[in-house]
């Protein structure tokens, strides 16, 4: 199968020149690597957009302002620039080269919830669905939606890994879930604990 182009992933709009950097090869674990995006937007605010590539050419795609590169919450936060058309049609043009770099290349991504928002169908993951279901084509892809963790998955149907989805849910629910579970767990321990 022919590796997709734009014509499969639909024209998503005007978005931003970027440059990207391959990260050192990993040794040892599920991520093989983890390709970088940059990008600048029209308010001149440096955007990062982070490809970690794991087994089976599985790919989860992150981004944050540059600004909040240090921040435990970056992927959580909104800064409100009124730009968020752009920067997703960013995004969507790095899962296209993403594909020209590998044609068999999948990716998911999780919307994260906001503060004291729950972790089902967030508003996030609302924006990135109606966005992928617009312009990544089903013929190519098959859209795999998990709300309940408000996770998104794209299997591309020239990969032939048996039961891709599958480990995809479990690699989801590895690395993204049960680590969070576990440091609400001591949070709510040591507030248990200051409490006695």
């Amino acid at each position: 199968m022919p590796t997709p182009t734009f014509s499969e992933i639909r024209q998503p709009g005007e978005g931003y020149p970027f440059t990207y950097r391959k990260g050192p090869t990993q040794q040892g674990g599920p991520l093989v690597c983890t390709h970088y995006y940059t990008f600048r937007t029209r308010k001149n605010r440096r955007y990062v957009v982070e490809a970690e590539q794991y087994e089976h050419h599985v790919y989860v795609l992150k981004f944050y302002p540059l600004a909040l590169k240090n921040s435990p919450n970056r992927f959580k936060l909104l800064v409100n620039d009124g730009d968020a058309f752009r920067i997703l049609s960013t995004c969507l043009r790095v899962f296209a080269d993403l594909c020209r770099r590998d044609p068999l290349a999948s990716a998911g991504f999780i919307g994260e919830a906001l503060a004291g928002e729950s972790r089902a169908f967030t508003k996030r993951f609302r924006v990135y669905f109606q966005s992928v279901a617009t312009f990544i084509d089903s013929a190519d892809f098959n859209h795999h939606v998990l709300p309940a963790i408000s996770a998104y998955f794209l299997e591309n149907c020239a990969n032939q890994e048996p039961n891709l989805l599958g480990k995809v849910e479990q690699m989801f629910q590895e690395l993204y879930i049960v680590p969070e579970a576990m440091e609400a767990a001591k949070s709510n321990q040591s507030d248990s604990n200051s409490l006695s």
